[in-house]
């Protein structure tokens, strides 16, 4: 079960920034989550102490700024702002120190805050998603890039790969260890690209990313099956979270990766189905040949809809929870 900011928030009764605005809170409402998740459910056990922070917020170590609404609602980037309006203009681009820049600053106190009170959890904010970043600081100028100026653009993502780098390095040594790659990347704007261009701009991001590590697990919404192929022969992935995947059917995935992939219950899924339906949803996805079904509750997910699906994947899933 993916529990995460919406969820949490929600069972804990904090607006998103009283939640982002202190790490006590942070920890103060993924506890209470935790504890309703389980009084409610008896699936606590999938809701973890964490650094948490917004999606943008790789964008903003960039440099890209952020609004935080006074609504509760997830802060942003600003659209309107975007930090590059020109291919060459990578000298804007900041990176630098976590411990300083953008919302990584916030990240870093958090991580303070959790270490200090015993928790042992990484710093986190990064994903390889280095298309997706390249879009993000860009308002999606990016995209036309590639085409008109494939070979600055190339810089641009090699600019991505290394912030994200030395995010992970520094990561890396806050948990004790040493850098050797990374084991996951999202990075859903690349199936906006061709599959030429995926494997001309995508493809060495996420060889140069994984470099050194056997589990190759990938996340991108967006790709056809020619993209997934792609990555599997090119990549190496070895596995394939195939969530909000709506360019790629069941069968495909099961048919390009075997049952190294995963399946998902969508927010959306499980607030506007019947239960009866997500009985079928959840029978259609446990029998489909993937490794894991997921469920992916959002804010306002009825409680009767939460309990029909715990106890479809239960009674569906052979293999049980996998935490």
């Amino acid at each position: 079960i993916a529990f995460c900011n919406v969820t949490v928030t929600e069972y804990a009764g904090v607006r998103y920034r009283d939640y982002y605005g202190s790490p006590a809170v942070m920890l103060e409402a993924q506890l209470t989550a935790q504890e309703v998740a389980e009084e409610r459910w008896g699936v606590g056990q999938f809701l973890r102490p964490h650094v948490d922070s917004p999606s943008c917020t790789f964008a903003s170590y960039l440099g890209a700024p952020v609004v935080e609404p006074e609504e509760d609602e997830v802060p942003y980037l600003d659209a309107a702002r975007p930090l590059l309006t020109e291919v060459t203009q990578t000298d804007r681009i900041r990176g630098g120190d976590p411990r300083r820049e953008g919302w990584m600053a916030r990240r870093w106190k958090a991580w303070q805050y959790y270490t200090a009170r015993g928790y042992k959890v990484g710093l986190g904010g990064y994903d390889g998603g280095a298309v997706t970043a390249a879009c993000e600081i860009s308002g999606g100028q990016a995209l036309a890039w590639f085409a008109e100026s494939p070979e600055v653009a190339q810089r641009l993502l090699e600019v991505m790969v290394a912030a994200t780098e030395s995010l992970a390095t520094f990561d890396a040594s806050l948990r004790g260890g040493t850098y050797a790659g990374l084991s996951y990347t999202g990075d859903d704007f690349s199936g906006l690209l061709s599959p030429e261009m995926f494997r001309r701009f995508a493809v060495p991001c996420y060889q140069r990313l994984y470099a050194g590590q056997e589990r190759r697990y990938m996340h991108s919404e967006l790709l056809r099956a020619e993209h997934l192929r792609i990555a599997r022969d090119e990549v190496g992935i070895t596995e394939f979270h195939g969530a909000g995947c709506k360019n790629l059917t069941l069968a495909q995935m099961q048919e390009i990766m075997g049952n190294a992939f995963w399946t998902q219950l969508t927010p959306q899924e499980m607030q506007e189905l019947e239960p009866d339906a997500l009985d079928e949803r959840i029978k259609e996805l446990a029998g489909c040949g993937a490794s894991h079904v997921q469920l992916y509750p959002g804010r306002g997910t009825p409680d009767r809809n939460m309990e029909a699906a715990i106890a479809a994947a239960k009674r569906e899933c052979p293999g049980g929870p996998a935490w």
